[in-house]
């Protein structure tokens, strides 16, 4: 009766290298998905980025425009329109290239409504190298 070795006799018959090489595509392909999951967490965070800053931007851009011209945001005549919407461009021109925004007066409130294509790093990977971001921002006159 032959003696059980525990497949050691077996193991050594094997002709050695016959596995050879298997473990490198594997390597690879993880390493792959790892780069294309950062590429897609940077790009997320980008959008991001670029929606908070233009945020930023709209409500700076509906402040100046509230303090632009107070008592004429009370009346909402077409005159006041008119400053009030050049202060918000005047703000935006410094700050923001590419916003485009409208301004809107109700009841002694400026609304500014904010839209921008925002340049999202590794885009290109995802098929769109930019994204259109639209925010809403509130300004109130300081002093009435």
């Amino acid at each position: 009766m032959a003696k059980n070795t525990g497949g050691r006799a077996q193991r050594a018959a094997l002709p050695l290298g016959r596995d050879r090489g298997s473990v490198s595509p594997l390597v690879i392909g993880m390493t792959l998905c790892l780069l294309i999951l950062a590429a897609g967490v940077v790009a997320a965070g980008s959008a991001f980025l670029g929606g908070q800053k233009l945020q930023r931007q709209c409500d700076g851009a509906a402040q100046a425009a509230a303090d632009a011209a107070p008592s004429a945001i009370a009346a909402s005549s077409q005159a006041s329109i008119t400053s009030v919407y050049d202060a918000a461009s005047e703000y935006l021109s410094i700050r923001g290239s590419g916003v485009l925004f409208t301004i809107t007066i109700d009841q002694g409130i400026v609304l500014a409504r904010c839209r921008a294509d925002v340049p999202i790093t590794f885009g290109g990977i995802f098929g769109t190298p930019t994204l259109e971001r639209n925010v809403d921002a509130v300004g109130q006159p300081r002093f009435n």
